[in-house]
């Protein structure tokens, strides 16, 4: 990650500290079951979107917009699929390289927090099915919507936590500058 001057406005830090909503996508589960280094946030309002590709530009766009009509502060990146896949449309027919977007946005010069999650909450980040029914080991079945609103608000909590201080540790470290 490369410093990226922010004015250092009260707004502009608070923004750095408490963005209004993240943009959070699995990656791909190198666990074996239990816990796993499985996902990254990135804070959409922090990235600059004249520095990134039209591909990246588009999936923060839509993560902006689905934050802000579902009143979320944690977006899935299996969400805006889904939502498309509801609609009758997909990234390609939008002529989007999602793969591409989402590689550029975990790998660019802006703060990305990695979460360490359970394989459980990694199936329900990562799934865009819009029925998608979850068989408990008791046999019980049960649409994962609910469960999948209980991953969004432990992350969204977690974030929520775990944000502040690690962006004041990247700010000290001076890996985010503040212009004044």
């Amino acid at each position: 990650m490369h410093p990226q001057p922010r004015p250092a406005s009260a707004g502009a830090v608070d923004e750095l500290l408490n963005p209004a909503h993240w943009l959070v996508v699995g990656l791909e589960w190198q666990g074996d079951g239990g816990m796993a280094e499985a996902a990254v946030a990135v804070a959409p309002g922090m990235i600059p979107r004249e520095a990134l590709s039209r591909d990246a530009y588009q999936v923060l766009g839509c993560a902006d917009l689905y934050a802000r009509k579902h009143a979320r502060r944690v977006v899935f990146f299996s969400d805006l699929t889904r939502m498309f896949t509801a609609a009758g449309t997909s990234w390609a027919q939008l002529g989007v390289d999602w793969e591409a977007a989402l590689r550029e946005l975990e790998e660019g010069p802006f703060p990305a927090m990695f979460l360490t999650i359970s394989e459980r909450a990694h199936l329900l980040i990562c799934d865009p099915a819009t029925n998608l029914l979850m068989v408990g080991s008791g046999g019980t079945a049960d649409e994962a919507g609910s469960e999948r609103d209980l991953v969004r608000q432990a992350i969204a909590s977690q974030l929520t936590t775990d944000w502040p201080p690690w962006m004041n540790a990247m700010i000290d470290a001076g890996r985010v500058r503040l212009a004044g």
